[in-house]
């Protein structure tokens, strides 16, 4: 078996937007989120253009209950609307922009930020040949350890993990560091041997 690693800055970010609202009705709730969404969208729109994707990854709408003394039932209250966007730079640099518009526009949580490759194959395909040099070079000093030679490969198996750094809540205060993406390799092989 051989394995390799493989780390690479990321070219890709995924930033998660969402518009909270509550109220006391549904309706209320709903159009409340919408008119808020909408203008944060507006707002992203205009800084990134449309060369960015923009694209709504969760919505909900869910009561809310009171916290009524022990022995009571809780009772709904009001309502809470949740909108999700989410918005896939190319630019890194834009990420902090993108924050600094979206709260300003009224959005009310920064969920989530990762980071990718726009193109993982390459660095896959490095990762798995290095797995593979590695695997045929360890088969290749047993056999010589044994006193034989090492043949045919009868059988490869690879596998394959991206660990793509993210983080929690950001604020635009924040410096926004991308890390590495690492892709981690391995190659299981069977080998012919002959004396």
């Amino acid at each position: 078996m051989g394995n390799a690693t493989v780390s690479v800055p990321p070219d890709l970010a995924r930033v998660d937007i969402g518009v909270v609202t509550q109220s006391a009705t549904a309706q209320d709730a709903t159009a409340g989120n919408a008119t808020r969404a909408s203008a944060v969208l507006s707002a992203l729109q205009g800084l990134v253009g449309s060369n960015t994707n923009i694209k709504t990854i969760a919505y909900s709408l869910s009561p809310v209950y009171n916290s009524p003394p022990s022995g009571q039932s809780p009772a709904i209250i009001g309502y809470m609307v949740t909108n999700t966007v989410e918005v896939t730079l190319f630019d890194l640099t834009q990420i902090g922009k993108v924050i600094e518009t979206a709260i300003p526009s009224g959005a009310t949580r920064v969920q989530d930020i990762s980071f990718d490759l726009q193109d993982r194959n390459p660095v896959i395909a490095q990762a798995l040949k290095t797995a593979a040099t590695t695997a045929r070079g360890k088969a290749d000093a047993i056999a010589v350890g044994l006193r034989v030679q090492t043949g045919a490969v009868l059988r490869a198996s690879e596998g394959v993990n991206v660990a793509s750094p993210q983080l929690g809540v950001a604020t635009p205060s924040t410096p926004v560091e991308t890390g590495l993406v690492v892709v981690q390799a391995s190659v299981t092989l069977e080998v012919a041997i002959a004396p």
